[in-house]
């Protein structure tokens, strides 16, 4: 699918009735048709092979496995190339009460990574004009002031970004573990657990762009970009537990304590320069840091003749990305099951009721220092002057001091029920959960702390929701059988407490930053309202639908029209979802699909709202751009009446099918067993949505939709065989 932006012609055309054959921009015009878009996107080829051995020798079990991909992606010179190999060895001892598990994997891949910044610019290039001209910017088209240097306000030529930027990562990892599980003599059921594992990742990359490319020239200081980093992360994990486990007549006991230490560890260096790597426009960066994080945890499993169970399970976490003071979390959960009916008879087999309680913690932040003063050193360019000396600088960054746990409460019910010889299940849960102190990096007022943005416990939060599953199996015969599954799910989440008092004239946090100027953010988290709310103004039209150029509704009717007429409008995240899958089996033929249906999900397309404007046309230090077709239908002249428009929140519910798979196994026709298989991922999507893609839940552009890499439909041929 393609952004609807203006073709060659239609260009042509605005530009003679928005200018005139006069004006300067008319005069800009080429001659040529070009589809910037299909200059960027390609049709994708990839390969996936892997090789499993399995065996034994001297009574010593192995796995061996060996991988190797090379895909290319959706967007030009885009490539991913991985080769992996893990061994696996499974020893018993001593009778085999000492069972060991051994696990090594490497894994080497490498990216050749395409500028993103492509798709943006293929949108905005003016489409009359060729890919390449005889210049001195590497024969690329590019758009240059009245000196014939590179105009730095005007659009990047696309495939010049592509071909002319060299971006290439290389990554070693390394993934060993060992554990040994211990059935202790002369205590029967206790047994003593061992894990042991490092997670080593060896990264380095260079991103390298000529002098002569046009997106990079700098005549004073010379231009292009030689760019070389390196990265080091290091995970170990320490992890002991002892178990018993114990039957008394009709009580069984099941009960287990353990510690847990782990140890995350990164190293980073970049080097960012000029093409000729000159020292005075080299900018260095190193950004080392550790975290740990140590556990106690216990569990107690009961139950009564098998009918009736209870769980208890307690942990103390500790971290160090909290002050000594808020270091440690104290998470307790509860957890009750009865069977109730549970025999072999036509219509019902089994039901077991359901309810729990617990207390969750998270402390996964990005800053592994939020709470630490710290102060950072100036960048090469940002030295202060005294006299003759040339002194580096350092700022202190934002932090917090008291930054703790954020701990989620939940409260749940449900029952397992079986049916008619156990060929259907429902399965349905019922929730609450209760945030408290969520962690974000959020803005904060000016002159509060020392930045303008800091990692911080921002507030409260509660989900409610049902999640209910069919599992049905409707035909079971010698040569055919058919298993379906479907679920649904439904959750309603709201902001309870955003400050320490109430107070109804604080508006929220806000956050979604979109492109259309400084502070163009347009999510808000408000008390009441679900988090990243839309914070827009309310658009009128006239009478054929169209919108009406900068005209909102005045909301609080003070005749005015301003930041106080803005309004929570839609969420991003769905009221309801549905995802089904379906399996079914005949003779040798086997074929499967899987699918989902989110209803009441919006996006903000930003695609549009950014691109939609006529004024954009002609840039005053003349060159041209292009525009999305929207602009023309709504006859709309400036970006300020549409950045914040409620116009361009778009229900983007949809239907997709993920992926449809037929297989065919040959049995004993052949040698060996071998299965032939072809697969559809993502064959299908219906939708109102007018964007590429309606489904948008990254976490840092939660429903916003801007310039989103292309989501593929895949055809996928492939075949197994065993020896």
């Amino acid at each position: 699918k393609r952004i609807e932006v203006l073709d060659a012609a239609t260009y042509r055309e605005t530009i003679l009735r928005e200018y005139g054959e006069t004006h300067p921009a008319f005069t800009l015009l080429g001659d040529q048709n070009t589809n910037w878009q299909d200059e960027i996107f390609q049709n994708a080829i990839g390969t996936d092979h892997n090789l499993n051995f399995t065996g034994g020798i001297q009574g010593l079990p192995y796995r061996l496995s060996l991988g190797y991909v090379n895909k290319d992606g959706l967007l030009r010179t885009d490539n991913f190339q991985r080769l992996n190999a893990g061994l696996n060895l499974n020893p018993g001892f001593f009778n085999n009460a000492l069972q060991v598990n051994a696990s090594l994997k490497f894994m080497r891949s490498q990216n050749h990574f395409a500028d993103r910044g492509a798709i943006g610019n293929a949108l905005r290039f003016d489409p009359t004009q060729p890919i390449f001209e005889n210049n001195d910017y590497g024969g690329y088209f590019a758009w240059t002031d009245v000196t014939g240097t590179p105009n730095g306000l005007a659009p990047t030529n696309p495939v010049a970004l592509l071909e002319q930027k060299d971006d290439n990562s290389t990554v070693n990892r390394i993934v060993a573990s060992i554990s040994g599980d211990y059935r202790i003599p002369g205590i029967n059921g206790l047994r003593a657990n061992l894990n042991l594992a490092l997670d080593n990742s060896i990264s380095n990359g260079t991103v390298i762009s000529p002098e002569e490319a046009a997106f990079g020239f700098n005549q004073q200081t010379g231009g292009g970009q030689n760019k070389f980093y390196d990265q080091n992360k290091l995970n170990s994990l320490l992890e002991f537990y002892l178990n018993y486990k114990r039957g008394f007549g009709k009580n069984n006991l099941d009960v287990m304590a353990g510690y847990s230490w782990q140890h995350f560890e990164v190293a980073f260096h970049e080097e960012d320069s000029n093409f000729s790597l000159d020292p005075t426009q080299t900018t260095i960066k190193d950004d080392p840091f550790e975290t740990y994080l140590v556990s106690l945890f216990g569990r107690v499993n009961y139950n009564y003749n098998q009918r009736a169970y209870l769980t208890f399970t307690l942990r103390n976490d500790g971290t160090s990305r909290f002050s000594p003071e808020n270091r440690w979390g104290l998470f307790p959960a509860l957890g009750l099951a009865l069977k109730v009916i549970e025999n072999k008879n036509n219509t019902f087999n089994s039901l077991k009721l359901r309810a729990g309680w617990g207390v969750a913690g998270q402390e996964d932040i990005l800053d592994a220092y939020a709470y630490i003063p710290r102060y950072q050193a100036s960048i090469a360019g940002a030295n202060y002057i005294f006299g003759d000396d040339i002194t580096q600088t350092l700022r202190p960054n934002g932090y917090d001091a008291n930054i703790k746990w954020e701990e989620t409460t939940t409260y749940n019910a449900g029952f397992d029920l079986s049916l008619i010889k156990d060929r259907a299940s429902l399965i349905l849960d019922v929730y609450q959960r209760d945030t408290e102190d969520l962690l974000n990096r959020i803005p904060v007022p000016a002159g509060t702390n020392l930045t303008n943005f800091v990692t911080t416990n921002v507030g409260n939060m509660t989900n409610q929701g049902i999640e209910v599953t069919l599992n049905t199996t409707p035909i079971s015969t010698r040569n055919l059988l058919w298993d379906f599954t479907i679920n649904y799910a439904r959750n309603v989440n709201e902001i309870t407490k955003l400050t320490a008092t109430d107070d109804p004239n604080y508006a929220g946090i806000q956050t979604g930053g979109i492109a259309g100027g400084v502070g163009s953010n347009i999510q808000i988290h408000t008390v009441g309202f679900p988090p990243f709310s839309f914070y827009v103004q309310e658009q009128l039209y006239d009478e054929n639908g169209n919108i009406l150029e900068n005209e909102f509704v005045d909301r609080n009717q003070d005749g005015l029209i301003n930041g106080e007429d803005f309004y929570r409008y839609q969420k991003p995240a769905p009221d309801y979802s549905i995802g089904f899958n379906s399996s079914l089996t005949y003779k040798r033929f086997d074929f499967s699909f899987a699918g989902r249906r989110l209803k009441g999900n919006y996006v903000y397309n930003n695609v549009v709202s950014n691109n939609a404007y006529l004024a954009r046309l002609f840039g005053t230090t003349s060159f041209l751009e292009n525009v999305h077709t929207y602009a023309n239908e709504n006859n709309i002249r400036n970006q300020a009446s549409l950045t914040f428009s409620d116009a361009f929140v778009e229900d983007a519910s949809f239907f997709r099918i993920d992926h449809v798979t037929l297989g065919y196994d040959f049995g004993k026709a052949l040698r060996w067993p071998v299965r032939i298989f072809t697969t559809i991922q993502n064959p299908l999507l219906i939708t109102e949505y007018s964007g590429i893609d309606p489904e948008i839940f990254e976490k840092d552009k939660f429903g916003l939709d801007d310039n989103i890499y292309p989501r593929a439909t895949t055809f996928v041929f492939g075949l197994s065989a065993q020896f």
